[in-house]
C-alpha cells in the first residue's frame, strides 16, 4: 500500500510528459530522482508529495473489502459502491451507497487527480443503471487491484479466488481482457511476495509461470489475447540483463503504459531489473514517456510487497500525503 503510493506519487508529476528527454530536461541527467512538490496545475507548492488517482481508487477497494467482511456482501458490489462514493466528488455529484463511507469524509481523497475517463464513464453508467460499454484495456483497472492480493494473502485465499476477483474489479470499468488478465496478475503477485520469505529474480520468474497457470485455469490459455498478454510479460522479464539503460528499454521495448499490460510489463521489468533497490525501482519505473504514476504505482505495490515496509528509504515514507491512513489500511488488510 505506501510502496504503491509513493510509486504514484513520484510518478504524477511526469505523469504527461512525452519522453525521458522531455524529464531530463526539467530535472537532470538521471530524469526525476526524488519527489517533485511544485504541482504547477495545481497553482502552489504543498510540503508532502500527492498521490493520483490511482491510489485513491486504491484506498477505495480496500474500504470495499472491508465493507463486504463487515456485512457480509458480496464483495464486487461493494468494492462497485466504494467507487460510486469516490466518482461523486469527481463529476461533483452527491451519489447514494448502500453504506457510509469512511474515505469520502477525507478531502484529499476526492480532489481531482486526473481521474481515468474510463473509470468515471463507466462508474455513471453504473450508477445510472446502465451496463458500461467499452473495449478498454487503459490501466485503470490494474492500478487499483493490489489491496486485493494483501487481503487474499492475509484470508488465505487459493490464487485462483485472488485473480478471479481482482479481474471482476478491473472490469467494472474496463472490459477489455488485457485489462482483467494485468489486474489478476498484479493481485496474485502481491500475494505471493507478501507470504514469501524471501523474493529473488528467480522467484519473481517462478511466480510469474505459477500466475500464467492460474490465468489459464480461469480464462483458457486460449483465451482471446492471453498469448499477448504472455508475450509481454515474458518480454519484461527477459529485459532484465538489456546492456542499454532503463528508460532506454522501456520506450523502445515495453511501450508506455497507458494500457495495462504495458503498465504491469514495465513495472515488472523496474522491479527485477532493481529488486534490492527500492529507490532505483521507483526511478526506473517513473522516467519513461508515458503515464509514470500508474507503473510507479505498480511497480511500488510489487517492490514494497517484495520488501516490507521497513525496507522503503524512510524520505519516501515521510514525505508521503496521508501516510498514517496509508499504514492503518495496509494494517486492516492484513488483519485476520
Amino acid at each position: 500500500m505506501v510502496g504503491g503510493a509513493i510509486g504514484d506519487a513520484f510518478g504524477y508529476p511526469v505523469e504527461f510528459v512525452s519522453s525521458f528527454e522531455e524529464i531530463r530536461a526539467k530535472y537532470d541527467d538521471n530524469g526525476i530522482v526524488e519527489y517533485d512538490l511544485s504541482y504547477p496545475w495545481l497553482e502552489e507548492t504543498f510540503d508532502k508529495a500527492l498521490f493520483s488517482d490511482d491510489t485513491q481508487m486504491t484506498l477505495y477497494t480496500a474500504e470495499g473489502l472491508f465493507e463486504s467482511e463487515k456485512t457480509g456482501v458480496p464483495l464486487i458490489p461493494t468494492i462497485c459502491n466504494a467507487y460510486l462514493a469516490w466518482m461523486g466528488p469527481q463529476i461533483g455529484k452527491k451519489v447514494k451507497i448502500s453504506y457510509k463511507s469512511e474515505l469520502a469524509q477525507i478531502k484529499e481523497l476526492n480532489e481531482r487527480r486526473a481521474p481515468g475517463n474510463t473509470c468515471l464513464t463507466s462508474l455513471f453508467s453504473i450508477y445510472s443503471d446502465k451496463e458500461p460499454m467499452n473495449d478498454s484495456k487503459g490501466c485503470g483497472g490494474v492500478m487499483r487491484v493490489a489491496p486485493i492480493g494483501l487481503y487474499g494473502a492475509a484470508h488465505g485465499w487459493p490464487l485462483k479466488k485472488t485473480a478471479k476477483i481482482a479481474g471482476e474489479t478491473a472490469e467494472l470499468t474496463h472490459l477489455h481482457p488485457l485489462s482483467t488478465y494485468s489486474s489478476a496478475m498484479l493481485a496474485v503477485l502481491c500475494q505471493i511476495f507478501c507470504t514469501a520469505e524471501c523474493v529473488t529474480k528467480s522467484t519473481i520468474n517462478e511466480s510469474v509461470k505459477l500466475t500464467f497457470g492460474v490465468l489459464d485455469l480461469i480464462y483458457g490459455a486460449d483465451a482471446p489475447d492471453m498469448d499477448d498478454f504472455k508475450k509481454i510479460i515474458r518480454k519484461a522479464i527477459q529485459l532484465e540483463d538489456n546492456l542499454l539503460q532503463d528508460w532506454e528499454v522501456i520506450e523502445n521495448e515495453l511501450g508506455e503504459g497507458w494500457v495495462a499490460e504495458e503498465t504491469l510489463a514495465i513495472a515488472l521489468f523496474s522491479i527485477i531489473r532493481h529488486i534490492d533497490d527500492f529507490k532505483a525501482a521507483m526511478i526506473c519505473a517513473v522516467n519513461h514517456g508515458g503515464d509514470s504514476d500508474s507503473t510507479g504505482a505498480v511497480a511500488g505495490n510489487l517492490i514494497g510487497a517484495i520488501c516490507g515496509y521497513e525496507g522503503i528509504p524512510d524520505y519516501f515514507k515521510d514525505n508521503i500525503q496521508l501516510k498514517d491512513l496509508l499504514i492503518s489500511t495496509a494494517d486492516r488488510l492484513s488483519d485476520k
